[in-house]
């Protein structure tokens, strides 16, 4: 007689299959409740889409294996067609649990019927007496607190990933996200009595998926193009069969590559990676190593049942502590990269004030030639009038005075610049104007020599609490660059205008000049490290500008063009 019958087994696939053939001989179903046809694994998917009015299920044991050990099955079915059963049991909701040992019948029988002909609803999977004592009841804190952790930490890698961009970040970030989808629905699909290809097909996807960005991050943090050249066209080998199988997802519904392939080999291609990549002293290697060998050890031990775990619970133990595991070590790497970049950014401030220490002795060679050619000046008047035997006291004492009114000036200019630019461990409150106004008598002189205009206005001053020097730096930069592009670009009637103005209860000051703009395609790449339009520019005045404005005073360095020129705007 033709049995019509649908039945999906969701077994695991690292535990559930070993157990089932350790405990199970034979499975049998049929509907007229007298003929029975044996069930494989390669002849259950023919009923697929069948209804039904009635069936029935034998499940013939391994008797020899419970002589000594204790089991349990969980039977989750309609258990208000249950009709029959040879065995005792335990109802929690819709899910049965039995009991077996060796006072269990040889042979198990349950027998269902519905009032309206639908699909049969029967999937059991075994699980050992370890988990039904300290697991079974208490999977739902477990479940949780994976949960918990993977999610997490797919969030603060995210985030670290957009303020470092760092790839590696990101694709650990992905891969979590994705380990935290397929754990979710592994676990709501192992309530359900089947499940369609549609939902396995989902699953199947995001566990691809989430190896494809194991290896992704494995190629990025362990650097394998550069170290190991030859391994790494093996883990993009196996990119692209992940890649390859996300697509065959879509067509057949189930991953085909990890059909045959065990999911340890997903973790051990990363793991000898690590392997290399210590043996090249990357001590980084050391603590993902360790994560990837516990994963493939795990791995290895559930599917050949050396612990007593079925797959549900092995994958929520190992994947929040693998989570850990590589927070760990990525938490170390982040340090370590922080201090990379502070020691970067301490360099390009000592560059920056090298540099700028440039500009200042060029401002005081310009603004000590005048004096220096007026002391020459008086020496050759002096050395005139001694060789005439001229020289009265009247007229020499007139002579020092003057001398003595050059190099107080000169003194005075050491002592501007020296102030300017002596560096400030404690706040201060200052006016905004007298900071600009710091910055224009400095680079009075140099734009003098080039006819460049500069207007200040002051519409709405605002006293502050902050490092002034600093302040100044930022706007003598600003005012520099102005200069620079003014006299590159040969412009006529050369303008600078700065204003002092307040927004919101905050400062604004804006210097503009009339150069003819920043060009599109650089005005987003002007604050970045070492950018440069400039032929001999150091590209780190704008970058170190936008850092104080930022950092020490909380405020935001914007630039713009307008109709004439380039406009930077601070805002603090």
């Amino acid at each position: 007689m033709r049995i019509f019958f649908i039945f999906f087994i969701f077994l695991s696939n690292l535990y559930s299959s070993n157990l089932y053939d350790k405990l199970v001989d034979k499975f049998y179903i049929s509907e007229d409740l007298q003929s029975y046809k044996q069930l494989t694994k390669t002849n259950y998917k023919q009923y697929n889409n069948i209804k039904l009015k009635q069936f029935s299920v034998k499940i013939v044991l391994k008797k020899e294996v419970l002589e000594n050990s204790v089991y349990y099955v969980n039977v989750i079915s309609d258990m208000d067609s249950l009709v029959y059963t040879n065995t005792k049991y335990t109802r929690i909701n819709n899910t049965i649990t039995i009991k077996l040992d060796k006072n269990t019948p040889n042979i198990l029988y349950f027998q269902y019927k519905y009032k309206v002909p639908k699909r049969g609803e029967f999937r059991y999977s075994p699980m050992s007496e370890f988990e039904y004592k300290y697991i079974y009841y208490n999977e739902g804190i477990l479940y949780g607190i994976a949960y918990g952790i993977i999610f997490c930490a797919f969030l603060y890698y995210l985030i670290i990933s957009f303020s470092s961009r760092r790839k590696y970040f990101l694709y650990y970030s992905l891969m979590q996200l994705c380990v935290l989808i397929s754990l979710i629905c592994f676990t709501y699909f192992s309530f359900k009595p089947y499940i369609s290809n549609f939902e396995q097909a989902f699953v199947d996807f995001f566990e691809t998926t989430a190896f494809l960005f194991t290896l992704l991050f494995s190629k990025e943090v362990l650097n394998t193009k550069k170290i190991m050249p030859r391994f790494n066209l093996l883990i993009n080998i196996f990119i692209v069969l992940n890649l390859v199988d996300l697509f065959a997802i879509t067509i057949f519904k189930y991953s085909i590559l990890y059909k045959y392939c065990s999911f340890y080999i997903g973790f051990l291609i990363p793991f000898v990676a690590g392997i290399i990549a210590i043996y090249n002293k990357n001590r980084y290697a050391i603590i993902y190593t360790i994560g990837w060998f516990m994963m493939v050890c795990f791995l290895f031990f559930i599917e050949n049942f050396m612990f007593p775990l079925s797959g549900i619970y092995a994958i929520h133990i190992a994947a929040p502590l693998e989570s850990m595991i590589f927070s760990f070590a990525l938490g170390i790497m982040l340090k370590d990269l922080v201090e990379e970049q502070n020691e970067k950014e301490k360099l390009l401030i000592h560059k920056s004030k090298l540099i700028s220490m440039g500009e200042m002795l060029n401002n005081i060679a310009h603004q000590w030639r005048q004096p220096l050619t007026h002391l020459g000046f008086i020496n050759m008047n002096i050395q005139l009038s001694l060789e005439d035997k001229s020289i009265d006291k009247e007229y020499l004492k007139e002579k020092i005075e003057e001398s003595n009114s050059q190099i107080d000036f000169m003194s005075d200019t050491i002592n501007s610049f020296r102030d300017f630019y002596k560096p400030q461990k404690d706040k201060e409150f200052f006016y905004i104007s007298q900071a600009v106004k710091n910055s224009i008598d400095i680079m009075k002189p140099l734009l003098g020599i080039y006819d460049i205009k500069l207007d200040f206005l002051v519409i709405n001053d605002i006293k502050i609490k902050s490092y002034k020097n600093e302040y100044s730096q930022v706007i003598l930069n600003l005012i520099t660059n102005a200069k620079d592009e003014l006299v590159l670009n040969k412009v006529k009637n050369p303008t600078i205008v700065i204003k002092v103005d307040s927004i919101d209860n905050k400062s604004l000051t804006t210097v503009c000049d009339n150069a003819g703009g920043i060009k599109e395609e650089n005005i987003n790449k002007i604050f970045e490290p070492y950018f440069s339009t400039k032929d001999s520019g150091s590209g780190i005045g704008l970058y170190m500008s936008k850092t104080i404005i930022n950092s020490h005073f909380k405020g935001e360095l914007v630039a713009q063009n307008k109709k004439m020129g380039a406009c930077f705007s601070v805002k603090v």
